[in-house]
């Protein structure tokens, strides 16, 4: 991430407690870095309460207006699509309530730091049900 892109996060409270984490994560999930860097201007923005235009928050990414839109809207179908893609599988049966509830858990314990906890869990999740 860019330095300005880095403070500007800083003074909005947005702490990424594990760089190294977050780079795992973006490997395995449907969003890119610049979707991720993106959504957190938006949360940062919103947590300042700040009014930005869509050309100063382009900035702090340093990309033109239209890319910066082109991306929110990506980042925003991405997440619409896998959670639509969670309700898929619950609905066909592949992914029970425990399942889900075990997906509830590792979150969790991801934001509590308890990485290999996590890691562990997600993987039961998805040899068990997906499989079967």
């Amino acid at each position: 991430m860019k330095k300005i892109l880095i403070d500007f996060l800083r003074r909005s409270g947005l702490r990424i407690p594990d760089p190294k984490l977050l780079e795992e994560l973006l490997k395995e999930s449907h969003l890119t870095r610049p979707q991720v860097e993106t959504l957190l201007i938006e949360l940062g923005v919103a947590n300042l309460g700040l009014k930005l235009s869509v050309e100063e928050k382009a900035r702090l990414r340093g990309v033109s207006k239209g890319a910066y839109a082109r991306t929110k809207r990506q980042a925003i179908d991405n997440i619409r699509k896998s959670i639509y893609t969670i309700m898929l599988l619950r609905f066909l049966g592949i992914f029970g309530d425990e399942a889900l509830a075990s997906i509830l858990e590792a979150s969790e314990l991801l934001v509590m730091g308890k990485i290999d906890d996590a890691v562990t869990i997600l993987r039961s999740v998805t040899l068990c049900d997906v499989t079967r």
